[in-house]
């Protein structure tokens, strides 16, 4: 066979070469296509029209995961997931309540936290203006009164205090912001106050 016969096929996709010629040509050929594939391997990605739904997945890395989690609960938290938002509470001033006696039934109480706050003016609420159940307009009405006066500041996660009092100290039952009810154990331990801040003049 010579030379004007001699020839070559390459198979990129199968890595194969086919060579028609004298031995020392062969060799010569082979020898070249290897150290040019060894050096130049390009992978060029499929265009995204040609993916179908049956590919498998590409492999995640761990930062990959972990943003896509974020993602789904951000989703969720914003209301874009299955777990509907509940909507946001902004207390209102109730301009109805008469709160004048409000401040001196606060000082015989001396409240050392916020849920002993919202039991006190849940306590005038109910005993001096009659309001029972009320509701947490109401009580940011007095919270605001007596912020006032420099005697207390209303609590900023104003909603969130009465549920941490609801499922901490029982004081309270919460059951909305428009209904809030004081509870047994709220009634005791306004009786016990009361009854210590008596023996201690």
């Amino acid at each position: 066979m010579d030379n004007s016969e001699t020839k070559l096929a390459i198979n990129l996709s199968e890595g194969t070469v086919q060579v028609e010629g004298t031995e020392e040509f062969v060799r010569f050929i082979y020898q070249d296509f290897k150290d040019s594939l060894s050096k130049q391997v390009v992978v060029r990605p499929l265009p995204a029209q040609t993916l179908d739904r049956d590919s498998p997945p590409a492999l995640l890395t761990d930062e990959t995961k972990s943003r896509k989690k974020r993602t789904q609960r951000k989703a969720s938290i914003n209301g874009n997931g299955e777990k509907p938002r509940p909507a946001a509470y902004k207390p209102t001033f109730n301009t109805k309540l008469d709160l004048a006696t409000l401040e001196p039934f606060f000082d015989e109480w001396h409240p050392e936290n916020n849920f002993e706050k919202i039991l006190v003016c849940a306590v005038f609420l109910r005993d001096k203006l009659n309001i029972a159940p009320c509701t947490a307009d109401d009580i940011y009405t007095c919270f605001f009164t007596l912020s006032k006066k420099g005697k207390t500041k209303v609590p900023e996660a104003f909603k969130q205090a009465f549920i941490d009092c609801h499922n901490r100290t029982h004081y309270i039952e919460y059951k909305s912001p428009q209904e809030i009810q004081i509870t047994i154990p709220g009634d005791n331990h306004s009786n016990e106050k009361k009854r210590k801040e008596q023996e201690s003049r």
